[in-house]
This record gives C-alpha cells, sequence and structure tokens, in this order.
C-alpha cells in the first residue's frame, strides 16, 4: 500500500500539488493520479518536494510525465523544497537542469 499522501491547492490559476511521504514504485501513480484529477483546471503547476525525502526512477518518470503534459498544454512545471536524496537522482541521470527549480 502506497506511504504517500498528497495535497492539491489551487493558487492564482497555478496547482500546487504537496506529496508527503515516499515516491517510488508504488506510489507514483498516487502522484500522477493527483495532478490528473485537476488537469485542465491550471495555468501552472508547482510541485512542492519538501516533505519527500526519498523518489526512485517511478517518482522521476511521474514528474516527466507531468512536465510533458504541462509543455503540451502551454503551461510550465516548476518544483521547489527538492531534498538531497531526490536531487541526487535528478544529478544522477542528467536532469538535473530538466525542470524549472526554485529553493
Amino acid at each position: 500500500m502506497p506511504t504517500l499522501s498528497i495535497a492539491v491547492e489551487h493558487e492564482d490559476g497555478t496547482v500546487v500539488v504537496r506529496p508527503r511521504g515516499e515516491v517510488d514504485y508504488d506510489s507514483a501513480l498516487v502522484l500522477t493520479g493527483a495532478v490528473e484529477e485537476v488537469e485542465g483546471e491550471w495555468h501552472g503547476v508547482v510541485v512542492d518536494l519538501s516533505q519527500v525525502p526519498f523518489m526512485d526512477s517511478a517518482g522521476l518518470h511521474a514528474l516527466i510525465a507531468l512536465e510533458r503534459r504541462c509543455r503540451e498544454q502551454g503551461s510550465r512545471l516548476t518544483v521547489i523544497g527538492i531534498q538531497e536524496q531526490p536531487t541526487r537522482l535528478l544529478d544522477l541521470v542528467s536532469l538535473g537542469g530538466f525542470f524549472t527549480t526554485t529553493a
């Protein structure tokens, strides 16, 4: 059973997604599903990873798919609050600059 919870908020046309827990093979679909539920309601998406201490390749795949969907709809994905392990994963697969990120 996934150990990931997700809060979704709307702020001025932007959807803010706040996962809490590990984003891995068992829970990545929870992240994808949360964003799909609000698809079409937003102009931009912010994913706040400040409460995600661990992410594996399935979580990374979910973020890449979300970024691609945002781009297709003419919006933008911003990832904030990336912790150390997810940052290392992005750097390991040379995607450190793929997402728009802020502190």
